[in-house]
């Protein structure tokens, strides 16, 4: 017998009731309080998300362990009955690990959670190459309704929605496996998978041409009540500075175009040419193509779709039609410097990050309680904003910049006394080498954090930067739900959404189970902060999908707006567009 074909014997057999919600086999988590209904649903409320609040599926009777083999994914219908917006996670363990998988739902919504199933005996790959993480999904050891990455604070109500229909669905794409002995080399010449078959899969230089004239004809312009700088047209006209601002209306902060109008900042990172190429030298075994230092795969792919090696300035009036095409008004951090000194689109900008200069204290952080640092970071700042022809030299001045970081996720110490004198500095440095541009923070590396430090924040940054990859952001510190409550815009500076599409190996820090969540789950997280009263933008990472062999530190996240061929994900933008149409009427109303 076959190995295929005693797989589908095993996938088969799998009894009926492996995955039903039955009371003697589902058990709370941490606060989580379960009531069960006819039918086999659950409902689950939680005041709490601490500590992963929820419930888990034990096995069937007389089992250790779920046998999830027979299906592409795990899924589950999630029905929201709060009156705002929350969001829940479905997780499987195995020996090697976990994977899971996450949803937000509106109030009064039900919408299908997908966990895309890493099955080891499809995505298996020989040591020495580089694949997808994998499980023994014959031999799983939990699945779970959860709440993870916690940040909301504690509120009745918090999590309150019903669980049903927790289900294989489609069958394991057992076309994907390929034997270790023909694995290698496994990366084509186009920098994509080279042993899959996917809709967009680049086959021919002719192709990529192609795909230029298309898309092109296919852009459309931005949305109608944008102004030139991507602001409110149609909405309030305020003061006009020159110079992008923040100000507090009708109870919600917003940013304000220099030319008076209300500006939500929906912006994508790192929008560049190039980015992450790998070091083709260090396993050339990998590459169909000739190894080289680096292997810049998307450079070598744009040069044959324009046709020519100057293609620099074409791509980047290709990168701002694309971006009013797709509703987004802001270049995130990170881009390439010779976009944003165009001057056509909004764009934010970090000035300085751990600079050598200033004195750290032994655990990495600056030592801001040294008399010489403020005057250090003010000479810093000043270094990198006056280099004469330099993108930020330009964007000290220029109205399109709405503003600089500083620094991006420290590890900041557990001694308070070291915060206030941080934000203190950078916001002084900014004030004095760029008058009138905002201070927008440090990107802190997720929701959860002391209160001492979000109110450092918030009495010194324009606007504090965060960034957090959740499915939802709709119940963040408000000043209603959870402490520490500060009146501050909040940039929201990075987040993303992933799968293993086209195949790409890992889908990033928030998976979720395809193209039509992915695109689902941007609205949502959005939507939640338009109608946040803090946040006054939503920054997407990245704008290209990372290598499929990783970049430096290993990431290879598919959570691109494109992929290493240029080509767009569809529904994302799709998405995206029809959010930046909508966004100013979602956050004046509220609704």
């Amino acid at each position: 017998m076959s190995g295929i074909v005693a797989l589908l014997l095993v996938c088969a057999l799998a009894a009926p009731d492996e995955l039903s919600l039955d009371s003697d086999r589902v058990v709370a988590v941490q606060s989580g309080r379960l009531t069960f209904e006819p039918g086999g649903s659950v409902v689950l409320r939680s005041s709490s998300a601490e500590y992963s609040s929820g419930f888990r599926l034990l096995p069937p009777q007389g089992r250790t362990v779920f046998d999830l083999s027979g299906g592409r994914y795990l899924a589950a219908d999630v029905e929201s009955l709060a009156s705002h917006q929350q969001r829940l996670c479905l997780q499987i363990r195995g020996e090697a690990g976990d994977a899971y998988a996450g949803i937000a739902v509106d109030p009064g919504e039900k919408a299908t959670v997908k966990l895309h199933l890493p099955h080891d005996f499809i995505y298996s790959h020989p040591p020495g190459a580089k694949g997808v993480k994998t499980l023994d999904t014959h031999s799983i050891t939990s699945v779970a309704f959860l709440v993870v990455w916690p940040y909301e604070g504690q509120f009745s109500g918090l999590i309150h929605c019903r669980v049903s229909n927790v289900r294989l669905t489609g069958s394991p794409d057992f076309a994907r496996h390929v034997a270790a002995a023909r694995y290698l080399p496994f990366v084509d010449r186009f920098g994509q998978f080279a042993h899959g078959e996917w809709k967009y899969k680049v086959h021919s230089y002719d192709e990529l041409r192609a795909d230029l004239a298309e898309e092109r004809s296919a852009l459309k312009g931005a949305p109608s009540e944008w102004d030139e700088y991507g602001g409110w047209a149609n909405g309030p006209q305020l003061e006009a500075t020159g110079h992008f601002r923040t100000e507090k209306v009708d109870g919600k902060w917003w940013l304000v175009t220099p030319s008076g109008h209300l500006f939500y900042s929906l912006g994508i990172n790192v929008v560049k040419i190039e980015s992450d190429a790998a070091n083709g030298n260090a396993h050339p075994e990998w590459y169909e193509s000739a190894a080289r230092s680096a292997m810049s795969f998307t450079t070598w792919n744009l040069r044959e779709k324009f046709g020519k090696s100057g293609f620099d300035d074409d791509y980047y009036d290709l990168v701002l039609k694309r971006l009013d095409s797709w509703g987004i008004n802001t270049i995130g951090n990170w881009s390439d410097g010779a976009l944003t000194k165009l001057g056509r689109k909004p764009y934010a900008v970090a000035a300085v990050s751990k600079p050598d200069s200033l004195p750290y204290l032994e655990s990495g952080f600056y030592d801001t309680l040294d008399a010489t640092f403020p005057a250090k970071m003010r000479e810093a700042v000043s270094n990198a904003l006056s280099t004469a022809g330099s993108a930020l030299a330009k964007a000290a001045t220029d109205p399109m910049c709405i503003g600089f970081f500083i620094d991006n996720e420290l590890s900041f110490p557990t001694d308070s006394a070291y915060y206030e004198p941080y934000f203190k500095a950078c916001k002084e440095a900014i004030d004095a080498i760029a008058p009138g541009k905002l201070y927008l923070g440090c990107r802190f590396k997720g929701l959860r954090n002391p209160d001492a430090l979000w109110n450092a924040a918030a009495k010194w940054c324009d606007v504090v930067s965060v960034n957090s990859y959740v499915n939802s952001v709709a119940v963040f510190t408000d000043g209603n739900y959870a402490a520490p409550k500060f009146d501050r815009p909040v940039l929201h500076s990075e987040f993303h959404f992933g799968t293993m599409h086209r195949g790409m190996f890992s889908a990033g820090l928030c998976p979720v189970g395809d193209q039509c969540e992915r695109a689902r789950n941007y609205r949502r997280v959005v939507e939640g902060a338009l109608r946040h009263p803090l946040f006054v933008g939503s920054h997407w990472f990245q704008y290209r999908d990372q290598p499929l062999v990783g970049r430096g530190d290993g990431e290879n996240y598919q959570i691109g707006f494109v992929d290493v061929c240029d080509r767009p994900y569809g529904k994302l933008t799709e998405a995206s567009r029809a959010t930046g149409e909508t966004m100013y009427n979602t956050r004046s109303q509220g609704d």
